[in-house]
């Protein structure tokens, strides 16, 4: 390859480069304005509700706080229309849910335990029922 050709190649490819981040800003800038938009309106809708069907307000605050990280649930409860003793109910659901996790991987470290036994017992088995065989004696010559 020339020194003319590489030169076009390497131009290309930061023609490419600018063009691609060019687009991703202004995707991160739409997707930014639209949590933006959904914030504030969640803010207009909960007011709403709040008035409209208040007990819906704590199933809302129950579900956000439940799939939120501890940070995002310790604000989300600070809001203005969080009920009292909704965190407590999340804290519950989610050492439930922890709870749940810990038996299923009990019960799977058991299963492959016992998965494991019944291996090694039926490879101890087949070397036992081979040496347990009676094997007739040679001829005498």
């Amino acid at each position: 390859m020339t020194d003319a050709m590489q030169r076009r190649m390497e131009a290309a490819f930061a023609t490419v480069g600018r063009t691609a981040d060019k687009v991703a800003r202004k995707d991160d800038k739409i997707q930014r304005e639209a949590r933006e938009a959904f914030a504030n309106t969640l803010d207009i809708w909960l007011d709403w509700l709040s008035e409209e069907n208040p007990e819906q307000i704590e199933e809302i605050f129950f579900e956000f706080g439940c799939f939120g990280n501890a940070t995002s649930r310790r604000r989300l409860l600070k809001h203005a229309l969080a009920p009292e003793g909704v965190g407590e109910r999340i804290d519950a659901q989610l050492e439930e849910w922890k709870a749940e996790e810990e038996a299923a991987k009990a019960a799977a470290q058991s299963e492959a335990a016992a998965k494991e036994g019944e291996k090694a017992g039926k490879e101890v088995t087949a070397e036992d029922d081979t040496a347990s065989k009676v094997v007739p004696d040679a001829p005498a010559t």
